[in-house]
């Protein structure tokens, strides 16, 4: 397992798009084509998912030593299939504040200003709609912020 592969699943475990089972049958899948592959050995042999999720939320990005324009091309793809889910419920205020702040970090980590002031224009929209000086609500800023997002990230 590369960092870049390591990135992209922290990525898609803190944005909900895997699940600590989708990496060990990942793992299990790499082991049947390398079965030298040390660390997919390891990943499949953690005994409970919160092992898989410790694992993974305990690497560094930014101590990653993936090229800058790799791990903005890595989080692009990610965000990408992110933008392409539908929620089938509507989010909490609480959550969506939440997830945008892990945007904002991820996107420090990646090192890209642009989706930095991408994400945080919204942040501070929805900030905005809060204190009812936005012309939107608050519980439009996240599907708008999604639509957006996919329009931003196809340029």
């Amino acid at each position: 397992m590369s960092d870049a592969e390591k990135l992209q699943f922290k990525l898609e475990l803190l944005l909900n798009l895997k699940s600590a089972k989708d990496i060990q049958n990942w793992a299990i899948d790499r082991l049947d084509k390398n079965p030298a592959d040390l660390l997919a050995l390891e990943v499949c042999f953690f005994s409970k998912d919160n092992k898989v999720l410790d694992y993974f939320n305990n690497i560094s990005i930014a101590e990653t030593t993936i090229e800058p324009t790799l791990k903005k091309k890595i989080l692009y793809e990610v965000l990408k299939k992110y933008t392409e889910i539908i929620p089938s419920i509507g989010y909490s205020i609480e959550l969506i504040s939440n997830l945008f702040a892990i945007l904002i970090k991820i996107s420090r980590f990646a090192e890209d200003e642009n989706l930095y002031d991408f994400i945080n224009y919204y942040d501070d929209e929805l900030y905005l709609a809060l204190e009812g000086i936005s012309k939107l609500e608050p519980e439009e800023i996240w599907p708008t912020f999604l639509n957006d997002l996919k329009n931003w990230l196809s340029l």
